[in-house]
């Protein structure tokens, strides 16, 4: 190895190209520290050992990505001070495809020869409907639960590919692990496809993706095996590799031009501390011993693929003329990664702080919620750009916090780069096709319908404003209310009170959304009605800019896959989530950089990578790392008897990324204390992060000048302290103040006289609910009806039922609702039935009678549900299918309702009832459940004794509002009783009631 860097030195030095191994020697590795730029010191190197630019177009540089290349050639430009330069070639070994450098079958490629003989690569998108309509037809799954599946099924059969299992191999391990019923189900399905596949691929003469660049990369291997490459190989970046790149990086490090580059590989861990995390399994056998979890890891099962010990390996020894962090700061993200089965590290095994110089430019930030992170990196992020030439980057796997902060830079007028892209579905294409299905599987009720009719592509143009003002209408007065009977025509009864609105209806929108009725049967079918529908309703706004084309391409694809698409069965009410989920996978990223010195970037984009300020962001438990999801096909027994990568092994990747993030320059560690309304738990990589630096985050060591720009974040968005408002108090002139009053207002005008004031002198009353459900006050209107009919027509039980049957007949706009509610309302009145025998005395006299009474010049209305007589006295009976007022609510003439009832009617207030003495107040609860009514008196036991006395207080009371409110100047002050007034709500927004309670 000596001798190696040492012809590196003197290429470097003499101009010529190197040759750092010749045959018959062992591997030539070196690593680039993790505290350094890992691509602008590739560079650095490849730029100095080949000085002559036709050289250095000779080298060949395999990568993890495709990213990764940007990355390199980026590096170069900014390495070339603006001079004509000729780039290596650069080609993904991580992530080829057919099409790609590798395996292209073109003059470039590097397997040109053999790959004429491959098949073609079966397209994911096209294999995943075919699984998805074998998982319908086989299981009997709706149509989105089989897409989902589809995906992941063939995600295990990837996994099974890429580590060279068989279906014997899972057969075997399935029967030894002695799995439970799902579990042995849904490896039923796993190798049922496994043993039908081969046959399917060979009728369509296609080949699976994995098994393609397997077998693309075994090709390039034995080539190289065989007949080493006349130019350098350089093999850079690879973190962790599966079996097939492992295995082309043991050929490369022996080629006699070839070079395995690891990207931080700590030469400084322990031979026992790498025998701990690499575990004592046969290379390439998966999770067979070892510590997953570590960033080492899978580095540590590359070194034993190519056959090597981690001491054979040297260090980089090219540097690129920018900056990177203190040599002491990747010790200490070493420390912080130890396996703490191994201590601490330090002597008596007791902590230490980091070394000052460990910490410089190292800051961490507690945001007390999501948006406040979100906006402390924004400033950050704001901060770099004042700096020309300048970069910083956003690093999270949270893609609501990525999304948060690209529209907190928006309010500084910058247009960040979000490298993973807008998922299809967020886009205003996309959307609208989902919001055309959910509105089709909802039988276009009002809320979905609503949503469609104002998507931003509808109508876009000149003719939107008067479509909107339309679209309007049509939700005052059509859609407020229970909801409509299903389908277009289910709107055509209320749409008939409205003629222009009907003419519109007729000649714009039902023809617009024709196509999607009947209801597709299939998933083709619903892809053409939506495409008609969507184009019928956007234009061609629909295939525009950059998500249109995305959507069309989309589109091109699927036409690839009518057969299976027309044979994936599919219910009406599925249509919604079939197409979300469709379409979400698919993201549109944007062509261009849009801002050249910031990015945001998901931790895999982020490998390689460098910029001046690095902000690693969402530092909580859940999300960095996140929680490894579960394989719905391979039983964690199974994955440990196949030695495939266990669960854990993405969470060793996310270590290795943040540890080598923690090299940038200048690096932001934040997270939020509460997420979602509840506390957050720290990330265990922050945790480390902290223990190992031997200081808390307010501790002053991690933080400057963090707290300022948390200061910052904080009054950005306060401004001067507004004083509280005082509780609203109108007077209106005594002139415009209501003259009439009903016996119910006079309850509220007590308890919250600004209700009374919004809904009588305003005229405010609150709109219908959209696709309401139906409440207890629309059922109790129906029980009155229904008994008011009854009682006037004899109390005959014959007529009972058709006298049910014509009031709920009604409701023809809800069948259901008449079915559901028929059962309770017989229970309510046979209630009634019950009682009027067993007090044969009362008379029903009276039902749903007004009055009406003049007390100087206010006019005072109410209506009795029922009254009844007996040996020349009454009794006021009152329906209630809700709550009863309370018997001190009563008393306490808070609620004087039945008082005021009886007050009016010793008064000679109801037309054709003679005043008589009122000997009764009584409510009469009626619920139809296990207890179908209940008889209570207003007052209480004592009723008899105190109603006389309470009729005349309820009248005195209504004088005293009265005089006070409608005739005097009295102000309408909101909750007067701030506990009986929450009973009125519907103008708390109106009086602002939280804010001048100070909640």
């Amino acid at each position: 190895m000596a001798s190696s860097e040492a012809a590196s030195s003197e290429a470097a030095s003499s101009g010529a190209p190197s040759a750092p191994s010749g045959a018959g020697r062992g591997p030539t590795l070196f690593t680039l520290p993790a505290w350094r730029p890992f691509v602008d010191d590739l560079a650095a190197g490849l730029l100095a050992r080949y000085p002559d630019p036709l050289d250095l177009a000779r080298v060949l540089v395999l990568l993890p990505t495709r990213r990764a290349g940007r990355a390199l050639g980026d590096a170069f430009v900014r390495l070339s001070d603006g001079n004509a330069l000729l780039l290596p070639r650069m080609a993904p070994a991580g992530d080829i495809d057919g099409d790609g450098p590798i395996g292209d079958g073109g003059p470039g490629s590097l397997v040109e020869s053999a790959t004429a003989d491959l098949p073609p690569e079966f397209p994911s998108r096209a294999r995943q409907l075919l699984f998805a309509r074998m998982l319908a037809g086989s299981g009997g799954r709706a149509a989105a639960e089989a897409l989902a599946l589809a995906g992941q099924l063939g995600a295990a059969l990837d996994t099974l590919e890429i580590e060279g299992c068989r279906l014997d191999d899972v057969t075997r391990a399935a029967a030894d692990s002695g799995l439970q019923t799902h579990w042995e189900v849904n490896t039923k399905v796993l190798t049922d496809v496994l043993g039908a596949w081969p046959a399917v691929l060979a009728a369509r003469g296609l080949v699976d993706g994995a098994a393609r660049r397997n077998r693309l990369l075994a090709l390039l291997a034995d080539r190289w095996r065989t007949a080493p490459p006349s130019h350098p190989v350089v093999m850079a970046g690879f973190a962790s590799a599966p079996p097939a790149v492992a295995r082309l990086a043991h050929v490369v490090a022996r080629l006699p031009q070839g070079e395995l580059l690891f990207p931080g590989l700590d030469t400084a861990l322990a031979a026992e501390t790498w025998s701990f995390i690499a575990g004592d399994g046969e290379p390439g056998a998966g999770n067979n011993g070892g510590l997953e979890t570590h960033p080492q890891f899978g580095m540590a099962r590359l070194l034993a693929t190519v056959g090597a010990a981690p001491a054979e390996v040297q260090e980089w020894p090219y540097r690129a003329p920018v900056g990177g962090s203190p040599p002491a700061r990747a010790a200490l993200a070493a420390r912080a990664m130890r396996p703490a089965q191994l201590g601490s590290g330090s002597e008596g095994g007791r902590q230490h702080p980091a070394p000052p110089e460990a910490l410089q430019g190292l800051r961490l930030a507690e945001a007390a919620s999501p948006a406040e992170e979100a906006l402390l990196i924004a400033i950050a992020l704001r901060q770099v750009v004042e700096v020309p030439g300048c970069t910083a980057a956003l690093v999270t796997p949270d893609r609501a916090l990525a999304r948060r902060v690209a529209v907190q830079l928006q309010r500084f007028g910058i247009d960040i780069d979000d490298s993973a892209g807008t998922p299809l579905d967020a886009t205003a294409p996309g959307s609208l096709l989902v919001a055309l299905a959910a509105a089709a599987a909802e039988g276009f009720a009002p809320v979905p319908l609503l949503a469609l009719l104002q998507h931003p592509l509808v109508q876009a143009g000149e003719g939107r404003v008067d479509w909107l003002n339309r679209v309007r209408s049509l939700d005052r007065e059509a859609l407020r209310g229970l909801r409509p009977p299903p389908g277009l025509a289910g709107l055509a009864p209320r749409l008939s009170r409205h003629p222009g609105l009907k003419d519109w209806w007729d000649a714009e929108v039902r023809p617009a959304l024709a196509a999607m009725e009947p209801a597709p049967a299939n998933a083709q079918g619903l892809l053409d009605a939506l495409r008609r529908s969507a184009e019928a309703l956007a234009g061609p706004a629909l295939w525009t800019g950059e998500t249109g084309r995305a959507l069309a391409l989309l589109f091109d694809a699927l036409a690839e896959s009518r057969d299976d698409l027309a044979g994936l069965p599919l219910a009406p009410e599925e249509a919604g989530a079939f197409m979300a989920g469709l379409i979400g996978p698919e993201t549109v990223r944007p062509r261009w950089r849009r801002h050249p010195q910031l990015a945001i970037w998901g931790p895999l984009e982020a490998r390689l990578q460098s910029a001046d300020l690095m902000v690693l962001g969402g530092l909580n438990e859940g999300s960095w790392p996140g929680t490894p999801a579960p394989d719905p096909f391979l039983a964690p027994a199974v994955r440990r008897l196949l030695g495939l990568p266990g669960l854990p092994r993405r969470t060793g990747l996310q270590a290795h990324d943040f540890a080598t993030a923690l090299g940038a320059p200048e690096v932001l560690v934040t997270r939020a204390l509460r997420e979602g309304g509840a506390p957050a738990v720290p990330s265990r990589f922050w945790h480390r992060l902290v223990a190992a630096a031997g200081a808390t985050p307010d501790s002053g060591r991690l933080t400057q000048p963090a707290p300022a720009m948390l200061a910052a974040a904080r009054a950005l968005d306060s401004g001067p302290v507004s004083p509280p408002i005082p509780r609203p108090e109108p007077a209106p002139p005594t002139a415009v103040r209501p003259r009439a009053l009903r016996v119910t207002d006079v309850a509220m005008l007590k308890a919250d006289p600004f209700s009374f004031y919004a809904r009588r002198v305003l005229g405010l009353k609150p709109l219908d609910a959209r696709d309401a459900e139906p409440t207890g006050g629309d059922r109790g209107q129906v029980v009155h009806d229904i008994l008011q009919h009854w009682l006037q027509g004899g109390a005959d039980p014959a007529q009972l039922d058709t006298i049910i049957d014509r009031e709920l007949a009604r409701l023809g706009e809800r069948p259901d609702l008449a079915a559901l509610w028929r059962p309770r309302v017989l229970r309510m009145v046979g209630y009634v039935a019950q009682r009027l025998a067993e007090e044969p005395e009362w008379r029903p006299f009276a039902m749903e009678a007004g009055a009406e009474l003049d007390w100087h010049g206010i006019r005072l209305k109410g209506r009795a549900d029922r009254i009844d007589s007996r040996d020349g006295s009454l009794r006021i009976l009152d329906y209630k299918t809700g709550g009863l007022p309370s018997v001190t609510d009563v008393q306490e003439l808070w609620q004087t309702q039945l008082g005021l009832l009886a007050a009016m009617l010793a008064r000679g207030a109801f037309p054709g009832i003679a005043p008589a003495p009122v000997t009764a107040l009584d409510y009469l609860k009626l619920s139809g459940g296990r207890e179908p009514g209940r008889h209570r008196a207003a007052l209480g036991k004592e009723s008899a004794a105190l109603l006389p006395g309470h009729i005349e207080d309820a009248w005195a009371d209504f004088e005293s509002v009265a005089a006070r409110y409608l005739l005097g100047d009295a102000r309408f002050r909101a909750k007067a009783n701030i506990v009986l007034g929450r009973r009125y709500s519907d103008y708390d927004h109106l009086a602002r009631v939280a804010e001048w309670l100070g909640r």
